[in-house]
């Protein structure tokens, strides 16, 4: 486990059933991945407003392996980065009561800002990766 990153399921995360429904698995990814670049100092609004490059999602895969119910407790963990040369990609557990509900795997492309054209990964996220 790379990140961790804890949440409870609330009434507008869920159906009718009081079940979460898919974007919540995918609304946790994104929390799970802000708070990791926060901890590698490396906040989203000092990337968004002081850089020229972007990580936009280009690809999710989502497995439901249980469902999460309102209420529940638990952690979305990030615990694979695979930084290619002009991509990463994070896959991401979301677990409750020592189950894991999904597995969220996520493609960001990097992007220059200024030219809306794929490049490598800055200099500064690639040193703050773990090895």
């Amino acid at each position: 486990m790379i990140h961790a990153t804890p949440f409870t399921v609330g009434l507008a995360d869920t159906d009718a059933l009081g079940v979460a429904y898919h974007p919540y698995a995918l609304q946790l990814a994104q929390r799970n991945l802000e708070s990791w670049l926060a901890s590698l100092g490396l906040p989203l609004t000092e990337i968004i407003n002081n850089q020229t490059w972007a990580l936009p999602v280009v690809r999710v895969e989502l497995d439901w392996h249980h469902p999460l119910h309102l209420g529940t407790e638990g952690e979305a963990l990030l615990t694979e980065v695979d930084p290619g040369s002009k991509s990463l990609t994070l896959t991401h557990v979301i677990r409750a009561v020592e189950q894991k509900a999904a597995t969220v795997k996520v493609v960001h492309a990097c992007l220059d800002r200024t030219t809306g054209q794929s490049m490598p990964l800055p200099t500064m996220l690639t040193e703050a990766l773990p090895s």
